[in-house]
């Protein structure tokens, strides 16, 4: 297991870019991608790519849940199976199936959250030699 991102939940695509080009000093375009069973869409910097950027479509639990605001959403681990998550349980998954994130090729999963910490376990694309 080790770090892979952090994830800031954010009211739009352009307050997202306003972070990266005034607060990042990043002026590359994120590169969006939908994430349909989260009902949302995440970019990721390509300067800072240890930062996701969620926008939540506004009838999503999230959207209905943050009000309209943008916070500090999730951090999240790389491990081998996102479905057998080592070190921790799979019985802490919130989901019974991963999602797919297209924009890195990641499967992704969220535990239950603990003391109101979210923690999300992704599975990175294995290279193929």
């Amino acid at each position: 297991m080790k770090f892979h991102h952090v994830g800031m939940v954010v009211r739009s695509v352009k307050v997202a870019e306003d972070l990266c080009r005034e607060r990042l000093k990043d002026n590359e375009p994120l590169v969006w991608g939908p994430v349909e069973a989260f009902m949302c869409s995440v970019a990721f910097s390509t300067s800072f790519p240890m930062i996701e950027f969620v926008v939540p479509e506004p009838e999503s639990r999230l959207a209905k849940f943050l009000g309209g605001k943008s916070a500090l959403h999730h951090i999240a681990f790389a491990v081998e199976d996102v479905r057998n998550p080592v070190p921790f349980s799979p019985g802490d998954l919130i989901f019974d199936e991963p999602a797919s994130a297209p924009v890195q090729g990641l499967l992704v999963n969220f535990l239950e959250p603990l003391e109101g910490l979210l923690v999300e376990v992704v599975q990175e694309q294995k290279s193929q030699s």
